[in-house]
């Protein structure tokens, strides 16, 4: 085990390096609190031995910090002080510690510590192998499932994975969605159509309002065959869950359990959010300067108003991207008179503002920043780059 001791006594340093040594340890010192963090940083650490008081970090905040890291592997502390009262144990404890002995330190004790410690250590390595196969495993099976879907059709294989990509953006936005749960959301999005495979492709090519009751009833029956397909596998039941539901819709008028509002997750609603927006592009092919208009009917009906806020603030960047090939994106306060709008400017509810091609001058700047001051537009337009003068 790699094990450092922080300790400002150089007696007490030598003599616990020795015993460690003698025990088959490697040794790190470090004779005060922040030599040891950037020891911990610089070096694998399995174990720190580290006295209370110490100049610079002392030995509660060293453990503090030890443990606010999240980037790397378990590592046992053990804190080590003359002050043996119950308060002090206690909130040693409670900084992070894992184990506190009092000097003078009783060596046999002192090695029954630090062998409790490789136990810990050795476990949670076993544990994070056997995690990191399983999280293999676990991916290896939604590739083979999307694969299956790509096989069937490409252009729903495609679908399936533009939604995936979305419905995380979605996630992190979204103030409610922890990180344990995007994985999860979007596991659920790249096989929310699983279920349709064996449909037929006349159907499926369909709308919904052509399609006659048997269709229809076939149709609809995909999200439950979804669950079905993936919810035999224990790792994937949650996201089952999410691809039941993903179309349900928020007024309750969705299939197949006709939930709404809240009653439908947070992950089922981004997911049918992001499938949405995708077909509108890639099946309705709407214009994204004309998405904000679709997404506008959707509102309270088949999404909640907060889904829809986070998609057209989404579609608003895409457009700027789709655009920045051969326009430039400029702030208002960079809008000069002879330039030229490159798109459509609209307000964040869909609301036309103003054509692309008109040309600026000091009462059009002045009318965009007045939206902008009063929340309706963002604070960047698209300007064509013939326009800019440099």
């Amino acid at each position: 085990m790699n094990i450092l001791i922080a300790d400002d006594d150089p007696v007490t340093l030598k003599l616990l390096s020795a015993r460690l040594g003698a025990w088959h340890h490697t040794v790190h010192q470090a004779a005060d609190g922040n030599t040891a963090w950037e020891t911990i940083r610089s070096t694998p650490i399995d174990i720190v031995v580290s006295d209370w008081m110490m100049p610079g970090l002392d030995g509660l905040q060293l453990c503090r910090r030890i443990r606010d890291r999240h980037d790397a592997g378990y590592i046992y502390l053990i804190l080590v002080s003359t002050q043996d009262s119950k308060a002090n144990i206690v909130r040693g404890l409670e900084s992070g510690v894992d184990d506190y002995i009092t000097k003078p330190i009783d060596m046999e004790a002192l090695r029954a510590r630090i062998e409790i410690g490789v136990r810990i250590v050795n476990l949670e390595r076993t544990l994070n192998r056997k995690i990191k196969i399983i999280t293999a495993n676990h991916y290896q099976t939604i590739c083979m499932f999307s694969k299956i879907m790509e096989v069937f059709d490409d252009d729903l294989g495609g679908h399936c994975r533009r939604t995936a990509k979305l419905a995380v953006e979605l996630a992190r936005r979204h103030p409610d969605v922890g990180d344990a749960e995007i994985p999860i959301i979007e596991t659920a999005a790249l096989l929310h159509d699983i279920g349709m495979v064996g449909t037929p492709k006349a159907i499926l090519n369909k709308r919904r309002t052509e399609m006659v009751d048997n269709e229809r009833q076939l149709y609809q029956s995909h999200a439950v065959m979804g669950e079905h397909i993936i919810g035999e596998i224990e790792i994937m039941k949650p996201a089952a869950l999410l691809v039941r539901m993903h179309h349900e819709q928020n007024n309750g008028k969705g299939f197949p359990d006709g939930l709404s509002g809240d009653d439908i997750p947070i992950g089922a609603q981004l997911i049918s959010a992001a499938s949405m927006y995708d077909n509108m592009i890639h099946k309705g092919k709407i214009p994204l300067d004309r998405i904000a208009e679709a997404l506008q009917r959707t509102r309270g009906y088949q999404l909640s108003p907060q889904v829809v806020e986070m998609l057209l603030e989404i579609n608003v960047v895409q457009q700027h991207e789709q655009a920045r090939k051969t326009d430039q994106e400029l702030s208002l306060d960079d809008l000069a008179a002879g330039m030229v709008i490159a798109a459509n400017v609209r307000m964040k509810t869909g609301a036309f503002v103003m054509a692309a091609d008109t040309e600026l001058d000091d009462y059009v700047i002045d009318k965009l920043k007045h939206y902008h001051n009063i929340g309706a537009i963002t604070a960047k337009v698209l300007i064509r780059k013939s326009s800019v003068r440099t």
